[in-house]
């Protein structure tokens, strides 16, 4: 129901007609809800007053956004009629903790941070350095409790005042309090606004991403871009507009967002690592291992590497699959999700405020598994390719191990930090690098928890569709420089993400590059024939590049063109002569258009050019047949059956060649194997009817094929 009650007012504010918009409004919203219908009656009065001014005739400059700002607040109306429905009885968290909430009416956003100050405050090392063991385990999840219930509060109160703003970020900004709780506040504000887009909530999130801390700024730009990118329209604001522009002033907040969008958009890779994880290396890895033993004699005493290993993987072919995971994870690409996805049903991720904690090993839980000895909670803080919520997954699941087990991954850690400090040498990570690392990180834990929460499908999920920074209105001043597009661009065609890479390459200033590129995303999605045109224009900026009139000939041949296709591979031939794979395809585009004589004769120069390849037989068994000339056919056809392995495809054919020299009972055997299937069999070779009716074949005998048995 209030779904329709959601279309019927979007429909109506599509069409411009608020008046029926706030028919709507009116008609829906609860007699409960007095200062929501307050709102709805001053937002219609103030429409009126625009058009009793604009029937004056009278010149209003600023009546496009006057009105953008009325549909804002029918918007925002909208929202909170459906919210004060739904949350009578809707049985999902957030409305469950809603309920909770309003159940709590002296629980205020102000009253909790300062119930979490003077917690936190309680339990800082100097007051508890007098207290017992136990006494300093209370106070420390007197905080955690503390925190949690900020995280509540925050993530379910719609609207946001103005009064809870200015406490938030008053929060935020004091360097007294700790960073992971003015994090977590700020994750608690991207969940809200994914929810319900309040204006206020984005403003507060974008004066955050002002600040002067890499990873408050950082997790805060990521929020404000997930919520300009599930709300374009309605973010696109003066307000909003104005704020943007001030954090452009800075230059850091561009090249946050760039980032930003780049870690976003490479999410999209994470279940394809994940897959290939999952059905390839690991699959791999196990068949490899008895051969790793075998070559091994003494594994306890063996310290250097054996280069046998090496040749063993390449010959494998899992080298090379490492290879490209290694450049994935260096790119930012999430290879841990696979692991970690199976470490997320432990209690501490119940709730969603756990996703979004930053790892410290002054957590209870971290403290329950590993007692007061820190070492291995040091290390695993400082694992600079873990995100958080995997953090503690690897701590929580740690009980679980050996005691040999845990010493030795102790060690691997130790290594893998011990060799991150040599690769940065002395020397901090440089600015960028080190907010590029905090960034991928928590856009890990954002993946995760949309993907691997229990109750997730409770929530939109931000990562289900490509996000794309051209469709973010908002956003647009920070890639109007054509380079930012072409970046964009070039991400998004280096990671396969065809449709993505053509919108913005149709946003820069082609050369035969991009033509080049087009060109290809268009084959890839399959529209052959678009692609064709933009090999052209790369023809027209740079003849003569052999891989132009390559891809050129294929596009034109798969669009059923093979006239031009045949222009283009001879032009090729022309350029680089004698090559078997174009004789081919000139071949194929002869025999496409009935010259069985030049087909055969560029079959055999593919033939000629290339002795070791078995790619001629087929189409030189195939063209010699429908020339009538069997006896070449049946040698290439026997070439190619020790040669190659049929397929469904020779059979029929052999069986036609069999049928056309009169061996009947070889034909027979031949479509049998092509299908026992008589119907299926009857369709093929009506198909190729013509053709046997070419090479002489009756065929009335057709269907009595067919059907004997």
């Amino acid at each position: 129901m209030t779904t329709d009650y959601r279309t019927a007012v979007e429909t109506a504010l599509t069409d411009g007609r608020l008046k029926e918009a706030f028919r709507l409004l009116r008609q829906m919203t609860p007699g409960s809800a007095a200062e929501l219908r307050r709102e709805i009656e001053n937002a219609a009065e103030d429409y009126s007053r625009i058009i009793d001014y604009a029937m004056t005739g009278n010149p209003d400059p600023g009546r496009e956004e006057q009105l953008a700002g009325i549909r804002s607040r029918i918007y925002s109306a909208l929202d909170l009629t459906i919210r004060e429905k739904e949350i009578i009885d809707t049985p999902t968290l957030y409305y469950n903790t809603a309920r909770t909430e309003r159940l709590r009416p002296a629980d205020t956003i102000a009253a909790l941070i300062e119930q979490i100050t003077q917690a936190s405050q309680a339990a800082s090392p100097f007051s508890m350095a007098s207290l017992s063991g136990a006494e300093r385990q209370n106070r420390r999840r007197a905080v955690e409790s503390a925190e949690r219930r900020v995280f509540e509060r925050v993530w379910v109160t719609v609207p946001l005042s103005a009064d809870d703003s200015a406490k938030i970020l008053d929060f935020v900004s004091s360097d007294e309090m700790p960073e992971r709780q003015r994090l977590m506040i700020i994750s608690a504000l991207t969940l809200n606004a994914l929810q319900f887009y309040s204006e206020r909530t984005l403003i507060t999130l974008l004066r955050i991403a002002a600040s002067e801390s890499a990873s408050i700024r950082v997790r805060a730009t990521v929020g404000a871009v997930l919520v300009m990118a599930r709300w374009p329209r309605r973010s696109n604001t003066l307000a909003i507009r104005n704020i943007l522009a001030t954090l452009r002033e800075d230059g850091r907040w561009s090249k946050d967002v760039e980032l930003t969008l780049l870690q976003l958009i490479r999410t999209a890779d994470v279940e394809k690592i994940s897959r290939q994880m999952q059905e390839e290396i690991i699959p791999e890895m196990i068949k490899l291992r008895p051969d790793l033993y075998k070559r091994i004699d003494n594994p306890e005493e063996m310290i250097e590497m054996n280069p046998e290993w090496e040749e063993m993987l390449e010959k494998s072919g899992l080298q090379s699959k490492l290879e490209k995971l290694s450049e994935m994870q260096t790119e930012g690409g999430d290879l841990f999700f696979s692991a970690f996805s199976m470490l997320k049903s432990y209690p501490f991720f119940n709730h969603p405020s756990a996703w979004f904690m930053p790892f410290d090993t002054d957590r209870s839980e971290v403290i329950d598994v590993l007692g007061h000895d820190m070492t291995m909670g040091e290390m695993v803080r400082m694992a600079p390719t873990m995100c958080d919520g995997d953090k503690y997954s690897f701590i929580l699941s740690i009980n679980q191990l050996p005691e040999a087990h845990k010493q030795a991954i102790t060690r691997q850690i130790e290594q893998a930090n011990i060799n991150l400090a040599e690769m940065t040498g002395a020397e901090l990570m440089p600015e960028e690098q080190a907010r590029q690392n905090l960034l991928a990180r928590y856009v890990q834990d954002l993946y995760r928890f949309f993907r691997l929460f229990r109750r997730k499908g409770e929530f939109i999920d931000p990562f289900a569709r490509m996000i794309n920074p051209v469709g973010i209105p908002a956003l647009a001043p920070d890639f109007r420089a054509e380079e930012k597009i072409r970046l964009v661009g070039e991400f998004f065609f280096k990671h396969e993400h065809w449709q993505e890479a053509l919108d913005m390459f149709r946003l820069v200033t082609p050369d035969a590059q991009i033509w080049q590129k087009t060109g290809l995303a268009l084959r890839k999605l399959r529209r052959h024939l678009e692609a064709a045109k933009a090999f052209e224009k790369a023809d027209m900026l740079r003849p003569d590049s052999p891989w132009t009139l390559r891809q050129l000939g294929r596009s034109f041949r798969a669009a059923g063109m093979s006239d031009k296709a045949l222009d283009a591979f001879l032009r090729l031939d022309a350029l680089e002569p004698d090559k078997a794979e174009t004789a081919l395809s000139i071949g194929y585009c002869y025999l496409e258009l009935g010259n069985y004589h030049e087909a055969l004769h560029n079959f055999y120069k593919a033939e000629f050019s290339d002795e070791s390849s078995a790619k001629p037989l087929r189409p030189i068994a195939w063209a010699a047949f429908i020339n009538g000339d069997f006896e070449t056919s049946r040698k290439y056809y026997d070439r190619l059956m020790t040669r190659m392995t049929p397929t469904q495809t020779d059979y029929l054919n052999m069986g036609h060649l069999a049928l056309a020299m009169g061996q009947m009972r070889e034909a027979l055997n031949f479509y049998r194997l092509y299908s026992p299937d008589p119907g299926k069999l009857l369709e093929a070779l009506r198909a190729d009817s013509e053709i046997l009716e070419g090479v002489g074949v009756d065929l009335t005998i057709l269907p009595l094929i067919a059907d004997y048995e």
